[in-house]
């Protein structure tokens, strides 16, 4: 807690503050108390949250590849295959708690079956943490003059973090960057006089975890007595502007190392233990490299190159290589929309005025608050993207690359059920399609293992599993396999958004045609019914009721789940045309269509709603902040009004249905809800999702949270970020129907604006003015040529486009000639 001087302190620097801000920043008239309210840099794979503090900077430092882990080697068993006949068997009965309760050590095994038990070389299990790297802290000393015309902020169409105050007629200047070009975070410090620039520095890591309870609740108490002690960081004095910081993430985990060096321009270098101390300098230049034994034999030698070639450049030639890099991807895409006094206001009030939901009532109702906070907001996420997705990075995990904890919220994991899909619903269509290959290629050197998984633990062929670490899949047999073809469909998008053929051949249908073939040996035939279905498995993360149970037993196991369905159909589908396209597999092909046809159809309960299994169980909770049986209508393409009038209302129902028994309580589960309304074509309800999400999951560094059973809001998850500004895309253009849709759930008061460089299916890029509420003009550019469907209210028309080629239309969608 901060004392009560320091209080005072820091209203007086934000009273007398009178800072400028651009279009498309983050800024503050105080700096961080918390992490929670730091400002994140990142380039892919370091990261770092700047505090900016004025007489003590504070940036918390990580490297991606810190994590502890336990290698336990990962085990197939054939006796799976056994466990999911005979709860099929009992499920078929009606004997869904049996099946529930049912588990391996319950079996025996027949005679003649073949026991097959196989430790799958490469797969490991057990409790991976994300842990920090180290917080580096800036001593600067107390003045005697109190500090004024303070700002803190982060530029994100340039990726610069700055911190910028005055003491006694001298400017001071603080500039954090994360280069991915050159590999390294840079802190550079100026004074606009010279001799200014005194500085000591040490590093320091957190060693106890109790430090960080205020992000949970007592449910967590046995995990934290569980967290050990990582060994004391070890210090290196390399040089009077150099020294190295090593660890270990725990006893059982990486070992990593960071370097660091100090450049400074007039004054002296003074040597300290652990650190560096500079006095009267004009200025300083701070470079840090870090490197790990997860991807390094010798990760001090690659720290120690990194650094040696980053501090060999001029400060100004690193920060116009990190700019002209960053804009490379953040300047394809252009958000802008009506501008208010709120817009000039600090990013905190901006947000407390939201959340407060603080409105003149001299003001017209329906007048927009603050649309241009949206905005702000969409690209913030890409900005976060692009921090943390980048060409030889590992994907993001539940805070992107950002944690200072040793014992992060969900250990700061990989969670398939959503999470890690929705960290990149807003690749393809924001433009950022290279931060999505970063996913899509981290599973494939895995697949031979995925199949020798599949064989062993199902008896199919293609590939299977449901959960992965920084080391990869590490799951032989789970009862939701979901994320196996979840991920299916993001290789699928890829190829939609960019009509790459080479990646479709090469990347994108083995893996999918793997996907499918799984599906076609594990689905069964419910007796007498005549469909397919797959499981035994569950809905993410709802359990049911069955109707003749006085005792209420909460029940997760069933068949053909309503989700489970509709991944299994997109699979299939996009294996049909995945191997049409290249011209291959004609007789699996057959295989895939006939399972296809056979799958269950949807079905419509007793409220109306889309079922979220293939019975009309009463729902343990029917506001449960997972929307999984909604993946067709969302993330999914399958169901449409045009395709099934009957299944697409049926799906409105279903998302009224959670929101009437409080659902989206989470910033992740909020986001879905936009994309649904979204695809509902419900402006006003997408609206209303999102004036919720910033009220109520969204911290002042526009950080989405996750609320804990105690209450807190400081869980920070980053999908949430992610998955609101797929559903603002979504808002604003639509392509998965095989025509690009203008403004199909643009709210009544997002009167005028603009989005630039939106990508649409079919390897199309598009641009959207509108005004007074009504489309103004569009500009399609064609990447790949050919026909290109455009629909705007009921008009609906065709353009043969040529690559390269770019085409106005006006309001009418009539072609502007010249």
């Amino acid at each position: 807690m901060l004392r009560t001087t320091s209080i005072i302190f820091y209203l007086l620097i934000s009273f007398m503050t009178q800072a400028q801000v651009s279009d498309r920043e983050l800024w503050y008239r105080f700096p961080a108390r918390e992490w929670e309210e730091a400002l994140p840099v990142g380039n892919g794979r370091m990261g770092g949250m700047v505090f900016g503090g004025i007489d003590r900077e504070r940036i918390s430092l990580n490297e991606e590849t810190i994590w502890s882990f336990p290698f336990k080697p990962v085990k197939a068993t054939s006796k799976t295959q056994l466990l999911i006949e005979k709860q099929r068997e009992l499920i078929f009965q009606g004997k869904y708690a049996e099946a529930d309760r049912l588990s391996l050590e319950d079996l025996e095994i027949p005679e003649g079956f073949e026991l097959v038990e196989k430790e799958i070389e490469g797969m490991y299990t057990g409790r991976s943490i994300y842990k920090p790297l180290a917080d580096l802290y800036l001593h600067f000393g107390s003045s005697e003059s109190i500090p004024y015309d303070y700002k803190r902020s982060l530029d994100i169409t340039n990726a610069v973090a700055t911190v910028t105050y005055k003491v006694d007629d001298v400017t001071f200047k603080r500039e954090i960057i994360a280069s991915y070009p050159d590999q390294a975070i840079i802190v550079r410090l100026t004074a606009d006089k010279p001799g200014k620039i005194s500085v000591s520095s040490k590093m320091t890591r957190r060693v106890d975890v109790k430090d960080d309870m205020y992000r949970y609740d007592a449910e967590l108490g046995a995990k934290v007595a569980s967290i050990t002690r990582p060994p004391d960081p070890i210090i290196k004095v390399l040089g009077e502007d150099h020294f190295s910081f090593s660890g270990k993430a725990d006893p059982e985990g990486v070992n990593f190392v960071s370097h660091f060096k100090l450049v400074n321009e007039g004054g002296k270098k003074i040597p300290i233990e652990g650190g560096f101390k500079v006095e009267r300098a004009n200025a300083v230049t701070i470079f840090i490299t870090a490197a790990t034994d997860y991807n390094h034999l010798k990760p001090d030698l690659v720290a120690r190159e990194q650094l040696v070639r980053v501090s060999s450049y001029s400060y100004q030639e690193i920060y116009d290589r990190h700019v002209a890099d960053y804009q490379s991807l953040y300047s394809r895409v252009k958000f802008e929309m009506e501008k208010t006094k709120n817009s000039s206001m600090s990013t905190d009030r901006r947000i407390i005025a939201h959340q407060q939901g603080i409105k003149d009532p001299r003001v017209q109702p329906g007048t927009p608050r603050d649309n241009d906070l949206y905005a702000l907001y969409f690209q913030y996420s890409r900005y976060l993207m692009i921090a943390s997705s980048r060409a030889g990075t590992l994907p993001p995990s539940l805070q992107g690359i950002w944690n200072d904890s040793l014992l992060p919220p969900w250990f700061g994991h990989y969670t398939t059920d959503i999470n890690i899909e929705m960290n990149y619903w807003p690749a393809e269509v924001c433009n950022l399609s290279e931060s999505h290959e970063v996913l899509l290629d981290f599973i494939l050197p895995d697949m031979d293992k995925l199949k020798e998984v599949s064989k062993i633990s199902y008896g199919s062929r293609g590939i299977a599993y449901n959960s992965m670490s920084p080391w990869g899949p590490r799951s032989t047999y789970s009862k939701w396999n979901g994320y196996t073809g979840w991920l299916g469909q993001h290789f699928w998008e890829h190829y939609a958004f960019t009509l790459d053929e080479e990646f479709l051949a090469e990347k994108a249908y083995p893996y999918i045609r793997e996907a499918a073939l799984f599906y076609v040996d594990h689905m069964v035939e419910y007796p007498g019914r005549g469909y397919l279905v797959s499981g035994p498995e569950y809905s993410p993360e709802n359990a049911f009721y069955l109707s003749d149970d006085p005792e209420k037993e909460k029940i997760h196991i069933s068949l053909g789940t309503t989700m489970s369905r509709a991944i299994a159909f997109e699979v299939l589908d996009n294996a049909i045309k995945a191997s049409e396209i290249l011209g291959v597999d004609k007789e699996l092909r057959k295989e895939f269509v006939y399972t296809r046809d056979l799958l269950s159809p949807y079905q419509v309960g007793k409220h109306g709603q889309l079922q979220e299994w293939l019975e009309d169980f009463e729902e343990v909770n029917p506001g449960h902040r997972h929307l999984s049986h909604l993946y067709g209508l969302f993330p999914g393409n399958e169901i449409t009004e045009d395709s099934d009038s009957e299944i697409f209302e049926a799906a409105r129902k279903s998302v009224e249905r959670r929101l009437d028994n409080d659902g989206g309580w989470t910033g992740w589960s909020r986001a879905w809800l936009i994309g649904l309304a979204a695809r509902l074509q419900d402006g006003e309800l997408a609206r209303e999702q999102l004036e919720l999400l910033l009220e109520r999951t969204t911290l002042h560094n526009l950080f989405d949270t996750h609320p804990r059973m105690g209450g807190n809001t400081t869980c920070f998850q980053i999908e949430g970020n992610m998955g609101a500004t797929a559903g603002m895309a979504e808002m604003l253009m639509q392509s998965h129907q095989g025509y690009i849709e203008l403004l199909p759930a643009k709210p009544n008061n997002w009167e005028k604006g603009q989005v630039k460089g939106l990508r649409a299916r079919g390897a199309f890029e598009v641009d959207i003015e509108w005004d007074e509420g009504q489309l103004k003009s569009t500009i399609i550019y064609s990447e790949k040529g050919g026909t290109c469907k455009l629909k705007y209210r009921d008009r609906l028309i065709e353009i043969e486009t040529k690559p390269g080629e770019r085409y106005s239309l006006d309001s009418a969608l009539e072609l502007i000639k010249g």
